[in-house]
């Protein structure tokens, strides 16, 4: 017999024999309610009546099915995702809601390793953020399929992000997203950041920028860092979304600004502390700049068309320095 089921056994003879369960509970040092919980379970079933029970509950609501089981592991082991981004995934796409520690013990009691990503590089790479919205804006273009094309647009700050589809990288196809940029960013934009892609050096695209009042900065050829963030973001968009639908889809497009939405509205962003782009905003809504503010920062002066060579586009520059001199 256990010795808790002696002890208990024990309060009940002296109860038996004291008839008094006050002086019985201040020798024995309990409480009333303790006393006629056991008196009342050894009426009932004797000795046995005296063992600890079982504390589980009889009903888990939170726990998982097997059918949500075996969908956390298929997305493991298909597509890679580690447990934060499994978490976004099964909300996004099935309206499941689970915690990252229930997710975690799935994968832990499945035996599954830790996600293993290579790493060329050994020198961490420094990281830097505009510190409001519309200062900087990162555009370029990412090829999905034959004929498909993805145009994307993420503020620094926020990584807030405009997506649209095309069926080829052209000037006349970067206008008019560019329209929808300015349509859809909830804040001015200041300047816009590129890589050396020929659709971004047309006059038409220059100039609409000038139009608008937005600063044209292309990087430098063989840098894809310094445009950094809308890479890693078409990234993203290629793990999460594309390996999640059919790209010859007839709603592709409609899909796409459910995305959109989800990841301005809804998706938490590493890099904003577990913040999503449109929280990040509305924390700095009131410090972000007005259109008028922005246009009168803008000096058309400074501002000239810039070559697609960046030799050339270098040469020019210093030979107007030595012509200011």
């Amino acid at each position: 017999m256990e010795k808790l089921q002696k002890t208990r056994l024990g309060w009940i003879k002296l109860y038996q024999e004291v008839k008094d369960a006050g002086i019985l509970c201040r020798r024995c040092g309990i409480s009333r309610p303790t006393l006629r919980k056991w008196v009342k379970r050894h009426e009932e079933k004797g000795e046995e009546g005296l063992k600890e029970l079982s504390r589980r509950p009889h009903t888990s609501p939170n726990k998982i099915s097997e059918q949500q089981e075996k969908l956390l592991l298929t997305m493991r082991n298909e597509r890679k995702l580690g447990v934060r981004r499994v978490q976004s995934e099964i909300k996004r796409l099935h309206g499941i809601s689970l915690s990252l520690a229930t997710i975690h013990k799935v994968f832990k009691n499945s035996n599954l390793p830790y996600l293993q990503k290579r790493r060329y590089y050994r020198k961490e790479a420094k990281r830097y953020n505009c510190k409001l919205p519309g200062e900087r804006v990162q555009m370029d273009v990412c090829k999905i399929a034959g004929g498909l094309y993805q145009y994307t647009a993420i503020d620094d700050c926020t990584r807030y992000k405009i997506l649209a589809l095309y069926k080829r990288r052209t000037a006349l196809n970067t206008l008019d997203f560019l329209e929808q940029v300015m349509d859809r960013m909830p804040f001015p934009i200041q300047r816009i950041q590129t890589d050396r892609g020929q659709e971004f050096f047309a006059y038409e695209v220059q100039e609409k920028l000038m139009e608008y009042g937005i600063k044209f900065r292309p990087i430098k050829p063989a840098s894809p860092h310094l445009n950094g963030k809308v890479e890693r973001s078409q990234r993203t968009d290629l793990d999460e979304f594309y390996s999640s639908i059919d790209i010859k889809s007839p709603k592709l497009i409609e899909e796409l600004g459910y995305w959109e939405q989800y990841y301005n509205w809804d998706r938490p962003h590493s890099s904003l502390e577990g913040k999503t782009p449109n929280e990040k905003y509305m924390e700095l809504i009131h410090q972000t700049l007005l259109h008028e503010e922005v246009s009168a920062k803008y000096d058309p002066s400074k501002e000239n068309i810039v070559v697609q060579s960046y030799s050339k586009n270098c040469l020019s520059q210093k030979m107007k320095f030595y012509v200011s001199l």
